[in-house]
């Protein structure tokens, strides 16, 4: 969360009580962004609730007037528009309202806004529940998830997040309970749009979109969709994509989950130190894992060494092409490979590596027997240390080293 400086803002700004009590109740503590804002609004029922007799009808409205600014693009709004969801300027004189937007008088009009898009979002979102005539609720839902301009992303991901009954019910202390047709509808189109969009990702939108969908899993916290909706999936490629750590959090969270998965193509991605820590914890899934082209160094690749060395590692094929990779780290990697029986390729091209890693790299072919191929195009080996590399191949016809 910390990467979006919007979620530091409201970390700052409303949950200092829950971390203080996190030795006393560590459940509270949020793990989703749709955790975090429903403390946010928790935090302002419990202040204010009293100052109004119905807090479900009035955070409603207001989120009915949100989800028309998300709609249209609009921030800012008027006596008028509070008028129209009879919402009273007047109502002002209490904290309630006062605490869920903020009013800035001018000389020409006085205006509101909430603190934050993304609270405008999410209480947008807090109405989709709320609604007591949900109608065609899954309609609605593929209607705003197949706008293109990116308007209703966050928005989606907390509906998403509002089905989960653990993420719902301290908002339920004070609006009541959310309606169970709505959290199950709402589950179904998740599900539905997982499986629609698993196998769509030749293009970059096809990629975004399946991105999205997987960020609607993540929110949820609900592994027995994640599971019914990714047990058939094999492969996930967002190769070309930039993906933030965020991002990577929700992968490792997927593929985790993922019962069938072989491949994981993240070539190009920008994955940086943050990212490749947040992956971490389930690349040793992959058949297939591709991390080349992404500015990971030493370190970073010593967390896929790690995935190497987990017993239950299934990596046969490895693409670490110009990852940073120099002799210091090559020695850790090889020491991991040497201790792996999955593995038959390895593609360490376009890295720095020079003669001082050849003996290591000898030493792998004679421990590694299940070894096919080693990619080292690319790196500053000298006219020796080539000849010599490429030598390892003549005791062993049936690997090939590729200098």
């Amino acid at each position: 969360m910390s990467y979006n400086p919007s979620y530091c803002w409201i970390l700052a700004l409303t949950l200092g009580p829950f971390f203080i009590q996190r030795v006393r109740n560590p459940q509270r503590v949020p793990k989703t962004i749709t955790q975090l804002y429903s403390y946010y609004i928790y935090n302002i029922l419990k202040n204010h609730s009293r100052e109004i007799e119905n807090p479900r009808d009035v955070l409603l409205r207001v989120g009915q007037m949100a989800f028309r600014g998300v709609s249209g693009k609009n921030i800012v709004f008027t006596d008028e528009d509070l008028t129209k969801y009879k919402l009273q300027p007047s109502q002002f004189l209490s904290g309630f309202l006062m605490e869920l937007l903020e009013r800035e008088d001018t000389a020409q009009s006085v205006v509101y806004t909430f603190p934050h898009l993304t609270i405008e979002e999410f209480v947008a979102a807090v109405a989709q529940f709320l609604n007591p005539h949900p109608g065609d609720i899954l309609k609605f839902l593929t209607e705003v998830h197949n706008t293109t301009d990116g308007r209703f992303e966050v928005f989606l991901r907390f509906v998403a997040g509002l089905s989960n009954p653990m993420t719902a019910r301290s908002l339920e202390e004070f609006l009541g309970p959310f309606p169970h047709q709505t959290t199950c509808r709402v589950i179904d189109w998740v599900k539905e749009e997982v499986i629609r969009q698993s196998g769509n990702t030749r293009s970059k939108a096809g990629k975004r979109s399946l991105l999205n969908t997987l960020h609607y899993l993540f929110e949820s916290q609900n592994r027995g969709l994640a599971q019914a909706a990714l047990g058939s999936v094999e492969t996930l490629s967002f190769s070309r994509m930039t993906l933030t750590p965020i991002d990577c959090a929700v992968l490792s969270y997927v593929i985790a989950l993922c019962v069938a998965i072989k491949g994981l193509d993240l070539e190009y991605c920008r994955i940086q130190c943050e990212g490749i820590q947040r992956l971490a914890p389930g690349l040793h899934k992959c058949q297939e894992l591709r991390l080349s082209y992404n500015e990971l160094g030493e370190s970073e690749v010593k967390l896929v060494s790690v995935a190497l060395r987990n017993p239950e590692c299934k990596i046969q094929k490895l693409w670490l092409n110009d990852v940073g990779l120099r002799d210091s780290g090559a020695e850790d990697l090889v020491s991991a490979v040497s201790t792996n029986r999955s593995l038959t390729e390895l593609h360490l091209g376009i890295n720095s590596l020079t003669d001082q890693s050849v003996p290591v790299l000898r030493l792998l072919t004679l421990t590694h027997p299940s070894l096919e191929l080693i990619w080292l195009w690319g790196n500053q080996f000298s006219e020796n240390g080539a000849k010599e590399l490429r030598s390892l191949q003549e005791p062993r016809p049936e690997l090939r080293v590729s200098v």
